[in-house]
């Protein structure tokens, strides 16, 4: 039984970590499972040290994500060694900056205490932006640019897409909220950065439902209908039952949608645009 167990964990969860096999239906769903034990913990902890989870800090939390994305292609790029390197690993990666957010969060409260800071939620988005330099620069000096158009291409999509998205739904107050507006372009972001990826440089999707759909149009392009009939009603929904706009639930929940689109978006442009 135990031997049975141990070969279930290693398949499923340890060996799509260490070889790079990708998603399976099994870890996935436990990743989801476990995504949501965790938005409900940080929501507790936020209320615990009192800090306010409105726009301002969701803004402060972007540069973490994106940290998270620059993290993943420094391993891409073989900068971390064995056995360091399985943790810049999806999904570990998010585990620990998730970690090390909470570390920096757990300092500024007592620093506020202390009366060495005032507001917790601007420092803690410098920090991160630091991280987020700190991180890029690294990645910049330790790799070689191969395709500096991917960027440009990548983000202009997203931008055309998004913004013909917001003029059809000009006077809609979902689709002029810029939150929202943001979240949509992030995955849009994602959706084209797979596309040029997969139509262009011959790199594969991992993921299940988009590898099986890839597949079964022939082309990545089906990743943008895909992102919108799942996004878009998701956050239509958000807006209007989460309608207060400090809505903590809500905005957690806006904050998980981001991070699903952005910091995959970003890994995908980051290691095109560097030819890994």
């Amino acid at each position: 039984m135990i031997d049975i167990l141990r070969q279930f964990i290693f398949y499923y969860y340890i060996d799509p970590i260490i070889y790079g096999t990708g998603w399976n239906p099994v870890n996935t769903l436990t990743f989801g499972i476990l995504l949501c034990v965790i938005l409900f913990g940080i929501l507790k902890l936020l209320e615990k040290l009192d800090i306010e989870i409105d726009r301002q800090f969701i803004l402060a939390v972007v540069p973490y994500i994106m940290v998270g994305g620059v993290l993943r292609v420094l391993e891409d790029a073989g900068i971390f060694a064995s056995p360091v390197k399985y943790l810049f690993i999806t999904p570990l990666i998010h585990f620990f900056v998730l970690i090390v957010c909470i570390i920096i969060l757990l300092t500024l409260v007592r620093l506020r205490q202390i009366n060495k800071i005032g507001a917790i939620t601007p420092m803690f988005g410098y920090v991160g932006v630091a991280w987020f330099v700190l991180s890029i620069l690294i990645l910049l000096l330790k790799t070689e640019v191969v395709f500096p158009w991917v960027p440009v291409v990548v983000m202009g999509i997203a931008t055309v897409l998004t913004s013909a998205i917001y003029l059809m739904g000009k006077g809609s107050k979902f689709l002029n909220n810029r939150f929202s507006i943001f979240i949509i372009w992030s995955h849009l972001f994602d959706a084209s950065s797979t596309h040029i990826g997969v139509d262009f440089l011959g790199y594969l999707e991992k993921h299940i439902l988009p590898a099986l759909l890839i597949e079964l149009s022939g082309t990545a392009m089906v990743m943008y209908p895909l992102k919108l009939v799942v996004i878009i009603p998701i956050l239509y929904i958000l807006n209007t039952q989460f309608k207060d706009t400090g809505d903590k639930l809500g905005n957690i929940l806006k904050l998980a949608i981001l991070m699903m689109g952005l910091s995959p978006g970003l890994r995908n442009t980051l290691r095109m645009m560097l030819g890994i």
